[in-house]
């Protein structure tokens, strides 16, 4: 299962691509940051009751959630780079050069789909790690706590594992461009609906819990419905659904 990690991680930092965009995601998010400072920083010099630090950092994590939606592509790309037998057909594609070696190996299955899942993870969250002394400014101009960070990169972390097993569990059924539109679709669906100030979605807290996006802006709030802890309990519980779902789907 390392081996796999290792091979995937080899890969994404091989691929031109790949490297670009996460150079251009630092690049953005370093932009915004001095950008958001200084126009905030300006709108409270004009007698405006503004804290910088917070209205800043707040902005940052919001823009910093929107890039994780980079993982459901990179998850069906990932998978269907193997040429891993696939039921979007009749019948089943046969193997792909790398799938065929996979499936020469003594691996079972979860340790491949666990390899897969975990690289795609890792390759993720090292975006973020990245920006970690742009976090670390919030201690010079005030902003948000070291728990509040800590919890926001826990609500991250999982919903970029839950992006992944939902962008694996597509690319199994159907073609990539379909798998991407699909995954997209229900997160997108997921994420913003909530927001929307109409019933039922405003009324009943369940649609809130689903939504990443609400439980960062309730930690940035100050919320005392913890509902962060529902949103990170409800996608872990979500995961292992998926994972033993692709497990009696997976064919090698």
């Amino acid at each position: 299962m390392l081996a796999i990690i290792l091979k995937e991680l080899h890969c994404y930092c091989n691929s031109t691509k790949y490297r670009r965009i996460q150079f251009l995601i630092i690049c953005a998010l370093t932009l915004l940051l001095f950008a958001a400072t200084v126009e905030f920083y300006a709108d409270s010099r004009t007698g405006k009751p503004i804290d910088v630090g917070k209205q800043t950092y707040t902005f940052f994590i919001i823009a910093l959630f929107i890039v994780q939606f980079w993982v459901p592509r990179h998850a069906v790309e990932a998978w269907h780079m193997e040429g891993i037998q696939r039921f979007y057909q009749a019948h089943p594609q046969g193997y792909g050069q790398n799938g065929a070696l996979l499936a020469l190996t003594p691996l079972t299955n979860w340790k491949i789909l666990v390899g897969k899942l975990s690289a795609i993870v890792v390759w993720a969250l090292w975006s973020i790690w990245l920006i970690i002394p742009l976090l670390a400014l919030s201690n010079y101009i005030g902003g948000l706590t070291g728990t509040q960070l800590v919890r926001c990169v826990a609500v991250l972390l999982v919903s970029c594992i839950f992006y992944a097993f939902i962008g694996v569990s597509f690319a199994l059924w159907y073609s990539p461009i379909r798998a991407k539109s699909i995954s997209y679709g229900l997160i997108l669906l997921t994420t913003f609906l909530p927001l929307v100030p109409v019933s039922p979605f405003k009324a009943i807290p369940l649609f809130a819990v689903t939504s990443p996006l609400c439980s960062i802006l309730s930690i940035l709030n100050a919320d005392t419905m913890h509902l962060w802890m529902w949103n990170i309990g409800l996608f872990c519980v979500l995961s292992v659904l998926l994972f033993l779902i692709l497990l009696r789907w997976m064919r090698f």
